[in-house]
């Protein structure tokens, strides 16, 4: 029998979301606090523990979300570390590839944009209309509204026009979005 492996975001996600995402709202007092719960932002390690990375965001959300649900400031965190993605090596390639290819065909190869942030999530998408794909995540780690501001914020860059994204279906630790748009 195998031991299970250990859920690990790549350190291009981790800079991202904190480096690049939250860039100068990061103080130096909140840059200590990150590293004292285990991210040094001066000296990436090549991947994290998905706790690490959880907790991490936990810690931030009161400071740079005081008025903001869990949910909203994890979605405002899925925003923002897309954005931040766009600034990094991999990310100023994909967004080429996003306008290149539009929504519809950036859903359908969501599972290999999100293998090259981390090693355990599966994303299955299936084509509910020529403008509607459903997209089930195998593991959003108790954090769905994270993933829907990625996605979010993907269909922006990738053009979409009036984008829509409902939940379909959770059942932990997966959960399944409807992304609609207009052509």
């Amino acid at each position: 029998m195998t031991a299970p492996v250990e859920k690990l975001w790549f350190s291009t996600v981790v800079e991202a979301v904190f480096i690049k995402g939250l860039g100068a709202r990061l103080t130096p007092q909140l840059k200590a606090e990150i590293k004292k719960v285990g991210i040094d932002l001066d000296k990436l390690q090549p991947a994290y523990p998905v706790d690490l990375v959880h907790k991490t965001c936990k810690l931030l959300m009161p400071v740079l979300f005081p008025r903001m649900t869990e949910a909203e400031a994890f979605h405002e965190l899925g925003v923002s570390s897309m954005r931040g993605y766009t600034e990094t090596l991999l990310g100023k390639a994909l967004i080429q590839i996003l306008k290149l290819i539009g929504v519809r065909r950036s859903l359908l190869r969501m599972h290999t944009s999100m293998r090259s942030g981390n090693n355990y999530i599966e994303t299955f998408a299936t084509v509910m209309a020529a403008n509607c794909v459903e997209l089930r995540f195998s593991d959003v780690s108790g954090m769905p509204s994270f993933y829907q501001g990625i996605i979010e914020e993907g269909g922006r860059m990738a053009h979409a026009k009036n984008l829509r994204i409902s939940t379909v279906e959770t059942t932990p630790p997966g959960h399944a979005f409807r992304v609609e748009w207009d052509e």
